[in-house]
């Protein structure tokens, strides 16, 4: 539909953009040397061809991170969602 406004047009949010993401956590307190592990074995499996396949017929693109850089993205998601938040008085309903 080209004739529709995108979302960030017609809520006047102009640095408006949001995808989907799927991410992988551990508990609290998991020495690091077990993430890292996790993390090369989750990273060594989204590379895998048919896997990337399995995602690519399903419309989603591949990609993977390590502990650190998903850390820092969780951290510009909350500081992002959080100023769009606060600019519009969001608040919620009880």
């Amino acid at each position: 539909m080209p004739e529709a406004p995108s979302l960030a047009e017609a809520a006047d949010l102009p640095d408006y953009d949001i995808g989907a993401w799927i991410g992988y956590s551990a508990p609290a307190g998991t020495p690091r040397e077990v993430l890292m592990r996790l993390s090369a074995e989750i990273q060594k499996a989204m590379h895998a061809p048919d896997l990337r396949e399995r995602y690519l017929a399903l419309g989603l693109e591949t990609a993977s991170n390590t502990p650190d850089e998903m850390a820092a993205f969780l951290r510009r998601e909350q500081e992002r969602y959080g100023a769009i938040i606060k600019s519009r008085n969001i608040k919620i309903e009880q």
